[in-house]
């Protein structure tokens, strides 16, 4: 067995430092390199997170411009459904006041004619009970007899049954006429055919126009109610 020199003592020192520094250097550059990659790491997450705060506030932008057009569209078409609703009453209003001009001149020979010799006529008549306001929209009457008469521009059955709510609170809407015969009557330029069935049925004359006229519709066999 060789015998160790000092000198073999100092070249493994040397050899095992020059190891050391090896392995401090690798693990150095693994630590630079480590450092490097969470250095791009968190650069990445904060570009993405930016990115996607971005692209979140574009869409909410886009968002809240959507919901003000929309809401700018709805209130255009409130409006525009406000005006032509304003349009449709002034046109009703006035088809109405055109059917009660164009029946009231011939309510009392209409009503003559059958044997109801009514001589008074009033456009318009109002009056308060118990239940509220109600308005008849033409009246005509005698010393005994009154006739009330509904008049609409297109009539159908449910103008027909609220008319006949009307009949019904009449007398104590109106108590002058308590003693008086009330007969009632619809008249219309259009009439369903189930509100002319229904309100002959329910003892109603009907008036249609007929010519540059009106006339009594009803058969000769008809039976007024009285109320």
């Amino acid at each position: 067995m060789s015998e160790i020199t000092l000198e073999d003592i100092y070249a493994l020192f040397r050899e095992s430092e020059q190891q050391r520094k090896q392995q401090q250097q690798a693990f150095e550059e693994r630590q630079r390199v480590y450092e490097q990659e969470m250095a791009d790491l968190r650069l990445e997450r904060e570009q993405q997170q930016q990115a996607f705060q971005k692209a979140f506030e574009e869409r909410q932008q886009a968002f809240e411009e959507r919901q003000r057009v929309y809401e700018q569209e709805m209130a255009d078409l409130r409006k525009i459904v406000a005006q032509t609703n304003k349009q449709v009453g002034g046109i009703t209003s006035r088809w109405g006041e055109f059917v009660e001009n164009l029946v009231r001149p011939a309510t009392a020979r209409l009503f003559q004619e059958q044997g109801i010799n009514v001589h008074h006529t009033a456009l318009r008549v109002d009056a308060q009970d118990t239940q509220g306001s109600l308005e008849i929209d033409i009246l005509a009457e005698n010393t005994n007899e009154v006739v009330a008469i509904e008049v609409k521009s297109h009539l159908e059955v449910r103008d027909v049954k609220r008319f006949l709510q009307i009949l019904e609170r009449f007398k104590m809407a109106f108590p002058k006429y308590q003693s008086y015969q009330l007969y009632g009557a619809v008249a219309g330029i259009k009439i369903d055919e189930r509100a002319d069935i229904y309100a002959v049925q329910e003892g109603l004359f009907v008036i249609k126009p007929a010519g540059d006229s009106v006339i009594i519709a009803n058969n000769s066999k008809f039976e007024p109610k009285v109320w």
